[in-house]
């Protein structure tokens, strides 16, 4: 029955919506975001920077970090990545490094961005992200470049407002397929110094909007509980934790879908140097 199930899913996932999950669902993560319904495009947290570049702005120290996914419990459905944050004047610099799939079939993403302050209540950000499509041995791979970026705008040290735009140029791996083009807007509100909620809805040209849905609930600076939805298929409710370990940041996640069970989710991310980057 397991081995019936994993051949299920793959199937589902990479052959009948295989440019909508493996193209689309390239792009950035984080096991906090992953806790909070992948809410992301306002949050200033150490990854969000690879999910909208204005988020860059808040890096203010070098780090490295690693995550990986096995999403509903399948190896073939793996998704790792590696982030830089680079600090520079007057803004940082990020590079990520992601791999999704298996041998059969898999998209590899690498991507460098930047992000800065403009004034006191806003900050912008754009990258370079080349995608890569790995087929079967008897099809070509494929290549897309594109550029995407985003901007913060934030009325009052409680507010913020993310809008994020990737692909807006209409890159396509040639013949077969098309990279999704997406926008996407987000808000983050701090009702009081330990609580944060989050709201988010992205479209794209393979999807139906996505509304998403984030709260965390900050048990001691570095140490955070997190609760999260997202509508968007195949996701769902998601649950997480923050945890502080001496230099590093450790983000856990779980996800579940009713019908394709569990996602875990881990980031670890090591911070050189005082942590003085202004995260939420």
């Amino acid at each position: 029955m397991e081995i019936f199930r994993q051949f299920s899913i793959v199937l589902l996932l990479l052959l009948q919506n295989l440019s909508v999950y493996c193209q689309a669902d390239i792009r950035p993560v984080s096991g906090a975001a992953a806790a909070m319904g992948n809410c992301s495009l306002s949050m200033q947290g150490n990854w969000d920077g690879f999910t909208n570049q204005a988020s860059l702005a808040y890096q203010r120290q070098f780090w490295v970090g690693a995550h990986h996914e096995n999403r509903f419990m399948l190896s073939e459905l793996g998704l790792s990545m590696l982030g830089f944050a680079i600090p520079v004047k007057p803004g940082t610099f990020g590079i990520d490094i992601s791999h999704l799939g298996f041998s059969g079939f898999s998209t590899s993403r690498a991507g460098l961005g930047y992000g800065m302050f403009l004034g006191k209540r806003f900050a912008a950000g754009v990258g370079l992200a080349l995608t890569r499509m790995q087929l079967p041995a008897d099809y070509r791979n494929a290549t897309a470049f594109t550029v995407e970026g985003g901007v913060h705008y934030m009325p009052t040290s409680k507010l913020t407002f993310g809008f994020y735009v990737f692909n807006p140029t209409g890159s396509t791996f040639d013949d077969l397929g098309d990279l999704p083009t997406l926008m996407g807007l987000g808000v983050t509100y701090l009702p009081s110094q330990n609580i944060l909620l989050a709201f988010q809805i992205d479209d794209d040209t393979q999807r139906a909007p996505t509304f998403r849905f984030g709260l965390e609930y900050r048990v001691m600076e570095r140490t955070a509980l997190r609760l999260g939805y997202s509508a968007a298929s195949p996701e769902g409710i998601t649950a997480g934790v923050g945890l502080p370990v001496k230099g590093f940041d450790i983000d856990f996640s779980l996800s579940h879908h009713q019908q394709l069970g569990f996602t875990p989710s881990l980031s670890v991310a090591y911070l050189f140097g005082k942590k003085d980057n202004k995260t939420q």
